[in-house]
């Protein structure tokens, strides 16, 4: 006597071999049913990997393009630093000679890492005086962080390929002193970074005069050469920004201090552990610094607002996606079932019981669905690489320069596409499918569809 498990698989070979013919039998009503699913499935896959992608894009500018590194390491009262006097929670050499040692322990964690020194002031080429807001930095350390965006010039060239005495300036803030250059929109590339080859400038005078005051509350001047514009990211930014070799700012504000280390960890989900781990150091020496992820800075707040509404929007459009897939599949498929119940009543007629009848619809949609999302994915592989590669790009509002459009293949969306619309088509199957099978056999037979 053949075990249960062996009859019921035995049960289900001749209904699967006649729901995958009936799939091709009925090719009129499965081709509707196809284009329903192929079209859900494309709208959930495309969206994903939009907001996928512009998601990745915002965390690059953050840990790369700005050089925010995985790690920040500042002073514990930093945060108010905006509010008081900076120096007071500026890094001085203790809190430096601490994090080296950190660092030099944890080398094998550590990709690279940079100092950083904010600045403000006045910035005149003698004509024009422009407020302005900078960075100073470790010039070979801050190339390693930005990793790619090392080369982050859209005329002239970077600090790294600079003397010491230079400057880059903002393309907003080089037209408020007198410079031109190439439009910043033809040095990026179709991956939206700025394409590594100098081109020319010219400005009135390229001796940038910079005046701050010092660490001491006296004036002092910097006249480094202008060398390059960049792009800072956002428009109020990008008219304001300045940036130096570390020395330079230090100079200029006649300290020794720094603002924060930005590091760049080997991998980013290290960091809490090397976070946690710099903080436990710390406070075991006695040392004031702490370590936080950028995520979770106040640099980040930009960031962090905008991945809320990005979420907000994700949750609100994919709800009307999905909606509008799953009616548009339900409806296809039930109209696809109510059109057979006469065959239902042939079925029953030769001696199919109606879990049978049930069983052999529901299998159908199955593999239905799962057709049309193999043709989906294959639909969404050739559009994704058309957009993501025909090098379109998009105004950003706030961004200072084009946004570029692209869409990536999220595997995990395609995933929750095969289920969601297989088991929305497996539903609108098995209602219409188990109310036909409890239909007499003579009415179900004299049906009118």
């Amino acid at each position: 006597m053949a075990s249960p498990s062996l009859a019921s698989a035995t049960a289900w070979r001749p209904i699967a071999r006649i729901a995958w013919r009936n799939v091709r039998r009925h090719w009129r009503h499965s081709l509707g049913s196809l284009l329903s699913i192929v079209v859900g499935f494309l709208a959930i896959g495309m969206f994903e990997g939009y907001l996928g992608d512009l998601e990745d894009l915002q965390a690059n500018w953050y840990v790369q393009r700005s050089m925010m590194g995985h790690v920040i390491v500042e002073e514990r009262s930093a945060s108010r630093a905006e509010r008081d006097n900076p120096f007071a929670h500026a890094m001085h050499e203790a809190a430096q000679r601490f994090t080296d040692g950190f660092l030099a322990a944890h080398a094998s964690d550590v990709r690279a890492h940079a100092r950083v020194l904010t600045m403000g002031g006045l910035a005149s080429t003698g004509k024009t005086g422009v407020m302005f807001l900078g960075w100073g930095y470790d010039v070979a350390g801050a190339a390693a962080v930005r990793g790619p965006w090392a080369w982050n010039t859209t005329a002239g060239v970077p600090l790294h390929e600079a003397p010491p005495n230079s400057v880059v300036i903002g393309n907003g803030l080089a037209g408020l002193l007198d410079c031109t250059g190439p439009s910043p929109a033809d040095a990026i590339g179709r991956n939206g970074m700025p394409i590594e080859a100098t081109r020319p400038f010219t400005c009135r005078s390229t001796r940038l005069q910079l005046t701050g005051s010092t660490e001491t509350g006296q004036l002092n001047v910097v006249d480094p050469t202008i060398v390059g514009f960049f792009d800072a990211g956002l428009k109020e930014l990008d008219a304001r920004f300045v940036t130096v070799p570390l020395p330079l700012a230090q100079r200029l504000l006649d300290t020794t201090a720094v603002s924060f280390y930005s590091i760049a960890l080997h991998d980013e989900r290290d960091a809490a552990a090397f976070a946690a781990a710099f903080n436990a150091a710390a406070t075991a020496a006695g040392a004031t610094v702490m370590a936080e992820q950028w995520r979770e800075h106040r640099f980040a707040e930009l960031y962090r607002r905008t991945t809320q509404v990005l979420g907000l929007y994700r949750t609100f459009v994919v709800l009307i996606v999905v909606t509008i897939a799953g009616m548009s599949v339900f409806s296809t498929m039930l109209k696809a079932v109510n059109e057979r119940v006469r065959e239902i009543g042939t079925l029953r007629s030769i001696g199919y019981r109606r879990p049978h009848i049930v069983r052999l619809f529901t299998l159908e949609a199955a593999m239905l669905a799962l057709v049309a999302c193999v043709v989906g994915f294959i639909a969404l592989v050739v559009v994704t690489s058309a957009i993501s590669g025909a090098g379109m790009s998009y105004s950003g509002g706030i961004s200072a320069t084009p946004i570029p459009l692209t869409v990536s293949l999220r595997l995990d969306a395609c995933a929750f596409a095969t289920v969601f619309l297989a088991g929305i088509a497996v539903c609108a199957s098995w209602f219409p499918a188990r109310r036909a099978a409890r239909l007499s056999i003579p009415d179900a037979l004299g049906h009118a569809a």
